[in-house]
């Protein structure tokens, strides 16, 4: 196998996806690149447009809701596979739904000055293109309450039940580090939030106009910020700083050198650890190898590792993103010392169009998509030789015209799901006790192992009976 070409990024990009004009019905709007960072394309991977698709998979929604909650907040990830090279990138997501402000349908909102770290496109369709400007709205496009009784009571019934709208972090990157990216982003939200929060107790001080969703609003870019509020433009400035320095950290030497990142002071949080392996030991594995196991259980797991190996279309489906990507990419992960040589898809944009169209492939394939992919695509028939897992129902879905799969051989069969049921058992114990993460990286890699073995042992010499062309042996 050839050597990986290391890249000089810790991470590609950092983005910000929405909708730019939220809607206050309960639809579904297509996905907006709303801020970017850096603003110039790397020359060896340019910022790709279909990232705002996978980042909200569904689509935009906005909803109403009475209060916003911990429970409103995901995160996901996803995989960008070059057709050309075949370079992965990873997709770390954080999704949320953040509160707006309803546009009024008889005025324009007014723009003030612009004064934020970058400038302002005069035009504010020029600003849709997602530069790291940031602007403000001035404060006398609010309506003026004061003469319409019925307009007070709607506001006031208004803060009640918000309108809300779905909000996309996401970092880009050549390296899957996917608990201390998502802990970058959640850190990134908890700094606007707390600038939202800060700027809401100075209201009724100095600072006029100013609303719950302000600091949103700019990061958004549906707001000019106003010369005049150096409060505002400080907070802006150091969070886009902050934005910079992370994106400007090095990283690690594999098996040599690790790389620590202060995101926040010490005294408030540690720093995040970024270490990668030698590249000639295992790969990285920023995720939980044992979902699978636990979402559709011992038997229906090997089942599906048996139609991966025997080269079967193998579909995933799932309302949890998180749980659907992670679990395709743990079945890959765990035909190690096998390498899978077909298209790999940990999960499928439903709002992307045209998707469809990579499930009528002719070769084998691991693709997963949202629980609500085949619903919305209605003029489209699932191929006839597709093995369909329902994760959220725990069961495997064979095709019509399947071709009964081969009996493992005994006593290895009985074994090796003594072995997995152990390793269960196992990891429900650790996770329950909360290890540090030093021993939850050993104990991942010596499941990792050992999983392996017992699969070669186990699986490999089975189908090699059957005369199966394996994927390619590392």
């Amino acid at each position: 196998m050839s050597q990986k070409r290391v890249c000089p990024r810790l991470l590609d990009y950092l983005v910000i996806i929405g909708a730019r004009l939220p809607s206050s019905e309960s639809i579904a709007q297509t996905p907006e690149l709303l801020r970017r960072y850096p603003l110039e394309d790397h020359q060896d991977f340019p910022l790709p447009p279909d990232v705002v698709f996978f980042c909200q998979p569904e689509g935009c929604l906005s909803v109403r809701q009475r209060r916003t909650s911990l429970r409103d907040d995901s995160s996901f990830v996803f995989t960008l596979t070059d057709k050309d090279s075949g370079v992965i990138r990873y997709g770390v997501c954080v999704n949320f739904y953040r509160s707006f402000q309803k546009r009024s349908r008889d005025r324009p909102d007014r723009t003030t000055a612009r004064g934020s770290a970058a400038e302002t496109p005069d035009n504010e369709q020029n600003n849709s293109d997602s530069g790291s400007s940031l602007a403000t709205h001035s404060a006398d496009s609010t309506p003026d309450i004061s003469r319409s009784p019925r307009l007070k009571r709607q506001l006031k019934s208004g803060n009640r039940s918000r309108n809300s709208t779905l909000t996309s972090l996401c970092i880009l990157s050549h390296y899957p580090f996917f608990s201390t990216f998502r802990e970058c982003l959640y850190t990134l939200k908890r700094l606007v939030d707390s600038c939202s929060e800060r700027l809401l107790i100075k209201k009724a001080g100095s600072l006029k106009g100013i609303q719950r969703d302000t600091m949103w609003r700019l990061f958004t870019g549906s707001l000019t910020v106003e010369e005049k509020s150096s409060v505002i433009l400080h907070d802006v400035r150091e969070i886009e700083s902050w934005i910079y320095r992370l994106l400007h950290s090095p990283v690690p030497v594999p098996g040599q050198k690790r790389v620590d990142v202060e995101i926040l002071p010490r005294d408030l949080q540690p720093a995040l650890t970024f270490a990668l392996p030698d590249v000639a030991r295992f790969s990285l594995v920023d995720f939980p190898l044992h979902l699978p196991l636990e979402l559709l259980g011992v038997e229906p797991c090997l089942q599906v590792l048996s139609c991966i190996l025997l080269e079967h279309k193998v579909v995933l489906q799932s309302r949890d993103y998180n749980a659907l990507s992670m679990s395709v990419m743990a079945f890959v992960a765990m035909i190690y010392p096998l390498e899978y040589m077909f298209p790999v898809i940990p999960l499928l944009p439903t709002c992307m169009a045209s998707a469809e169209q990579l499930l009528l492939a002719p070769t084998p394939y691991i693709i997963g998509v949202p629980a609500s992919f085949l619903l919305y695509k209605t003029d489209f028939k699932m191929p006839d030789d597709v093995w369909l897992v329902d994760l959220d129902a725990n069961k495997v879905i064979a095709p019509t015209n399947a071709e009964i799969l081969p009996v493992m051989p005994e006593p290895e069969a009985t074994e090796l799901k003594k072995h997995l049921k152990q390793c269960l058992v196992s990891l429900s114990v650790i996770m329950q006790q909360e290890l540090a993460t030093t021993e939850k990286v050993h104990f991942t890699i010596s499941f990792y192992c050992f999983h392996a073995a017992v699969l070669c042992l186990g699986i490999c010499p089975w189908l090699l009976a059957e005369g199966t062309n394996l994927t390619e042996i590392i």
